[in-house]
C-alpha cells in the first residue's frame, strides 16, 4: 500500500504552508498538516465542506537511483476537475392491467394508470485546479540496485506526495504554490527489498549418485559479513511420472561469489502427504531431474523478501 507522505491545500493566497515539514513516518493527512501549520503561527484556510460528488485524480510517478548529488525530477503538470451529481425528480406515470368483474361474472382485462415520482441523476463539471510538481532529493548513498520510487497526485485542490519504494526515511519539505517543489532529505537508511537478479543460476548436475547444484552472487562484495539462504526443490521429470516431488532442502552460506550444494534424495526433506508410493515405483523411462529453486538474503542490509527463481535445466542421472 502506498504511503501518504506530505498533504498541502491549493487554495488562492494560500502560501502560508510553505515551509511546514513533514515526517514520512506519520502517514501525513490533511488535518496533520494544517495542526503543523497553525503550530507555526501560520494562517490556514479551513477546508471546504464535502459535496455529493467526486474529483478526478491525477498522478505522476518518479524514480531515482543511486547518486552522490542532489537529484531533481521534470516538472509535470497536473489538473483534477470536480464533478457534481445533481438529481432531480419528475412524476411520471405508470400503467398495469388488472382484472375487473365483468358481465356475466365473468373477468376482464382494465388498464389502470397513475403518476409517480421517479429520480434522474447525472454528474456535470465543476471547478478545475491546476498546478505543477517537481521532486528533489537530497544527496544520499544508495546501493546499486536500489531504486526508490515516489508519486505525486492532485485531487481536488489538495496535492499529495506518496512514496512507493524508499531506502531512507525522510522529511518533505513543500516550496511554492501553483509552482510545487517537494524537497526530501534523508534521515537514516532503511532496508529495501533485495535484487531479484542478485543471484543466478550456475549449474546442475550428476555424478556419482549426487547431484551438484551451482549459484553466483553478483553482489558478494556488498553483501560481505551477511548470510544468503538458498532452497531448492528437486523434481523428477517424465511423462509416466507428473514431475514428481522428490523433496526440499534449505542451505546457508556467508555472502560469496558462487556458492555449491551437493545432495542426494536421501538429503531432502518431503511432506508426510508427498509419499509419492505411485511415482517412486515408476522407473520406466530415462531419470531426468530438475530443480525449483530460490533465495533470501540474511542480514540488515536488505528485507528477507524470498525471491523465486526460473526452475533449472533438466538433467538424466545416469
Amino acid at each position: 500500500m502506498k504511503k501518504a507522505i506530505f498533504a498541502a491545500l491549493v487554495i488562492t493566497g494560500f502560501v502560508a504552508a510553505a515551509n511546514a515539514q513533514v515526517n514520512f513516518d506519520k502517514g501525513v493527512n490533511v488535518k496533520d498538516f494544517v495542526s503543523q501549520a497553525v503550530n507555526a503561527d501560520l494562517a490556514v484556510p479551513a477546508a471546504p465542506a464535502p459535496k455529493f460528488g467526486h474529483y478526478s485524480r491525477d498522478c505522476a510517478r518518479f524514480s531515482f537511483g543511486p547518486s552522490d548529488k542532489e537529484l531533481v525530477s521534470e516538472r509535470v503538470y497536473l489538473r483534477s476537475t470536480e464533478y457534481e451529481t445533481v438529481c432531480h425528480t419528475q412524476m411520471v406515470q405508470q400503467c398495469h392491467t388488472v382484472m375487473v368483474p365483468g358481465p356475466n361474472n365473468t373477468q376482464v382485462a382494465q388498464q389502470q394508470c397513475h403518476m409517480v415520482p421517479q429520480q434522474y441523476c447525472y454528474e456535470r463539471p465543476g471547478m478545475t485546479w491546476t498546478q505543477t510538481g517537481q521532486i528533489k532529493v537530497n544527496p544520499r548513498k544508495l546501493l546499486p540496485w536500489e531504486r526508490e520510487s515516489f508519486e505525486i497526485c492532485m485531487q481536488g485542490p489538495w496535492l499529495d506526495l506518496y512514496v512507493n519504494a524508499a531506502a531512507y526515511k525522510y522529511t518533505a519539505r513543500r516550496e511554492g504554490n501553483y509552482d510545487t517543489l517537494f524537497e526530501l532529505a534523508p534521515q537514516y537508511k532503511i532496508a529495501m527489498k533485495a535484487d531479484e537478479n542478485g543471484l543466478n543460476y550456475g549449474d546442475f548436475s550428476y555424478a556419482g549418485g549426487k547431484f551438484t547444484f551451482k549459484v553466483n552472487d553478483r553482489w558478494a562484495k556488498e553483501y560481505a559479513g551477511e548470510k544468503v539462504a538458498i532452497k531448492i526443490d528437486l523434481y523428477r521429470d517424465g511423462a509416466w511420472i507428473f514431475n514428481g516431488y522428490k523433496g526440499s532442502k534449505e542451505f546457508t552460506f556467508d555472502a560469496a561469489e558462487g556458492y555449491t550444494m551437493t545432495f542426494d534424495e536421501k538429503d531432502l526433506e518431503k511432506a508426510a502427504d508427498e509419499d509419492g508410493t505411485y511415482r517412486d515405483g515408476d522407473d520406466r523411462g530415462a531419470k531426468k531431474y530438475f530443480l525449483k529453486w530460490g533465495f533470501k538474503r540474511v542480514g540488515a542490509i536488505s528485507k528477507d523478501n524470498f525471491v523465486k527463481k526460473d526452475k533449472t535445466p533438466t538433467i538424466e542421472a545416469k
